[in-house]
């Protein structure tokens, strides 16, 4: 489990999370423009962000760095996927890290 978030870091985190979260895409979507004309398969789309409360209670949000979400909630972020979940804010937060340390990044 990670230290405490700062609430700098938590920042960064959302603002990371939603770029992340910009680029999702699905090839399946077919887009009809005005008039029902035809544009073409596939869609990108804002993928939401799973966040779990301190009472166990799950809420979605599209845009974390918009949302009220305390740095103890943002940490349990995840994306959902079917029956799979990718803890992206515990990833990013680990990946932070490691830039830290190995790399020298100062936040």
């Amino acid at each position: 489990m990670p230290k405490k978030l700062t609430k700098k870091r938590a920042k960064l985190l959302a603002e990371l999370t939603e770029l992340v979260g910009g680029h999702c895409y699905n090839g399946n979507i077919q887009n009809y423009g005005p008039g029902g004309m035809y544009e073409g398969e596939g869609r990108s789309f804002q993928y939401s962000l799973t966040v779990t409360d301190q009472e166990g209670n799950k809420r979605k949000c599209k845009y974390p760095t918009n949302a009220t979400i305390s740095p103890e909630e943002l940490i349990s972020g995840h994306f959902k996927f079917g029956a799979n979940q990718l803890n992206i804010v515990y990833a990013l937060d680990r990946v932070l890290a490691k830039l830290e340390g190995d790399y020298g990044l100062k936040l």
